[in-house]
């Protein structure tokens, strides 16, 4: 027993002692990494809240996170170098194995960067309605992968992102108003002064259609038994589908008062 604790208290004088060495060193970079780790993702966070282009709050923590998490890798590839694993292998490994990882998950991967994009230059934001894909809806939620939508007839929808940002995005909500086009066609027979005088009135009539840009009505086409006229009236964006039934339906009973044919 006395040879086992001999060959032990050897062992500590000199193996031990650098084992010990090494075992410090490791807690020292590894807190160091955690403190440089914490500041630099509050300086990210700091300088993309004061940033011009005003990112998401999604964004913000995703690229918080991204820069903390990367530089504690750092960290412990430096950490177990200290304790001296072979650092250039695992580099070489992690390698491969993101070569291996980024293939199978491309897809995956270009929704992410998709993701990012959106995030980033905010085309469209939660509680917007869009048009994308040809599907369009309300914005429900929005992630790195996808964007989720929920249509009129309470369908939700899961765009991948590559699918949103590769695409036309129509926005109706990013402005406050938006213009009502109605195409109407009458029989030739009708009064062109009269059926404008019609359409304006109704137009004028109706509360929710603003005063300025003023609504306008004009002759588009002719043809051999009727012609075609363009009403346009400005209201608010929230508002559109609302007014525009609702002109249809008075348009419609305007026409029979005035006992004008519609084509």
């Amino acid at each position: 027993m006395s040879g086992l604790w001999e060959q032990v208290w050897l062992w500590l004088l000199g193996s031990g002692v650098v084992l010990g060495k090494k075992l410090v060193g490791f807690v020292l970079i590894m807190a160091v990494g955690f403190l440089l780790a914490r500041l630099a993702s509050r300086t990210v966070r700091l300088a993309l809240e004061k940033s011009h282009l005003k990112p998401s709050p999604l964004f913000i923590r995703f690229s918080t996170n991204v820069t903390g998490r990367g530089l504690m890798l750092i960290a412990v590839i430096v950490g177990l170098g200290v304790l001296g694993v072979d650092t250039g292998a695992l580099i070489a490994g992690l390698g491969v194995s993101g070569l291996v990882l980024g293939f199978a998950l491309k897809d995956t991967l270009s929704n992410f960067a998709a993701g990012g994009m959106i995030l980033l230059y905010q085309p469209f934001d939660i509680g917007h309605s869009i048009e994308v894909s040809g599907v369009a809806g309300v914005v429900k939620d929005l992630t790195l992968v996808t964007t989720v939508l929920h249509t009129a007839d309470n369908r939700v929808i899961m765009i991948p992102n590559s699918k949103v940002w590769g695409n036309n995005i129509v926005n109706v909500s990013l402005m406050a108003t938006r213009r009502i086009d109605l195409t109407i066609g009458v029989a030739s027979k009708a009064d062109v002064d009269e059926v404008v005088a019609l359409f304006e009135s109704v137009l004028r009539a109706h509360a929710k259609v603003l005063k300025s840009p003023a609504a306008e009505v004009s002759l588009r086409g002719l043809s051999g038994s009727s012609m075609s006229f363009l009403l346009s009236a400005w209201v608010r964006a929230d508002e559109f589908e609302s007014v525009r039934a609702e002109l249809l339906r008075t348009i419609k009973y305007r026409l029979e008062e005035a006992q004008i044919a519609a084509a």
